[in-house]
């Protein structure tokens, strides 16, 4: 299933605006591709920057290896001359990768406040698992 997020660029103005880095990967004179980022900005209020358009459409299709966990259980061979009855190690990873064509923000996020929230984090636990 696919699923689309629209684009409002620089919604709480140009200093607040998440996106004001991409500014540059525009329409010019100089750079008349069609390959950019922005079509067209201008600094003032100008009907064709709030015209809804597919132009800011973008398929954030994507695909995440949300959580993996390797184990070792050591058999009781092994354990016979330790105080243990059973003995693991383990490591678990959450939000390991993330695979997309949109790199503006965390796919999953979707639209929810245009971006400016924080990813999501990676965490890797190592443990061990004891019984006497």
């Amino acid at each position: 299933m696919r699923t689309f997020i629209l684009i409002y660029p620089f919604l709480w103005g140009v200093e607040e605006s998440s996106l004001r880095s991409f500014a540059l990967d525009r329409w010019t004179e100089e750079n008349p591709s069609q390959d950019v980022m922005y079509p067209r900005l201008r600094s003032g209020q100008y009907t064709h920057n709030y015209t809804a358009s597919t132009w800011w459409q973008r398929d954030v299709s994507f695909l995440r290896l949300k959580n993996v966990e390797i184990g070792y259980n050591f058999n009781e061979r092994t354990l016979r001359h330790t105080p243990f009855n059973a003995l693991r190690i383990y490591l678990m990873e959450n939000n390991l990768a993330v695979w997309d064509s949109f790199d503006l923000w965390d796919p999953e996020v979707g639209n929810a406040n245009e971006g400016c929230n924080y990813p999501l984090s990676r965490t890797f636990t190592l443990g061990l698992e004891v019984s006497f």
